[in-house]
């Protein structure tokens, strides 16, 4: 499995192209869709786009793509409703909305072409944030950064249930990757180690 990763958008959000072989996700297309479907292979196939949240800087670019790729783009079901109204996605100045080809999902198993995806429901930066759990990756969204959380401060956030869910995520192996919506890479054992709420 390979990865690519674009910082894109007013608060550098990482978008990740995953690819195996020529399938491809496309996990919170923050921003310039364009420059997104630039970097995938003519021989590739988008399968899906994964949101983590609702939130704008993480979904920027999913219209543009799901329309030129025609594919699917998922969110929980609790973050849905925010992907139609700019004041829950905090997008006011720019009105982003996105309603056509939405796939609403819960806690539980994803299979989306060879792709095996363990769906993990995190709230607390949201009500409807997830986590993705892909062979040795988890794509993070905005519960858990390098040496940081999530802030709690937003539309459906939850401070209870933000710590809830990390307490979730630490009984996972140390060696696992964590892939977060902003800043670099990092590992759930280093995240232990280092990481002052935790």
């Amino acid at each position: 499995m390979d990865i690519k990763t674009l910082s894109l958008g007013p608060f550098q959000t990482n978008c990740y192209i995953v690819s195996e072989g020529h399938e491809i996700l496309i996990i919170d297309p923050s921003a310039k869709g364009e420059l997104i479907a630039q970097s995938i292979e003519p021989d590739q196939t988008v399968l899906a786009i994964l949101l983590t949240h609702g939130h704008f800087d993480h979904f920027g670019g999913a219209e543009f793509l799901s329309k030129h790729f025609d594919c699917p783009v998922y969110i929980h079901v609790d973050d849905a409703e925010m992907l139609e109204d700019p004041k829950k996605n905090y997008s006011m100045q720019r009105n982003l909305r996105l309603s056509e080809l939405v796939v609403t999902i819960e806690d539980g198993i994803l299979r989306i072409g060879s792709y095996l995806i363990s769906v993990i429901h995190t709230p607390g930066h949201s009500e409807g944030s997830v986590c993705y759990h892909i062979n040795d990756v988890l794509f993070s969204g905005d519960l858990l950064f390098k040496t940081s959380i999530g802030r709690t401060d937003l539309y459906r956030g939850s401070q209870s249930k933000i710590i809830k869910s990390l307490q979730m995520i630490l009984s996972m192996k140390d060696e696992l990757t964590i892939l977060p919506g902003h800043g670099p890479k990092t590992t759930l054992g280093y995240e232990r180690k280092y990481n002052p709420y935790l």
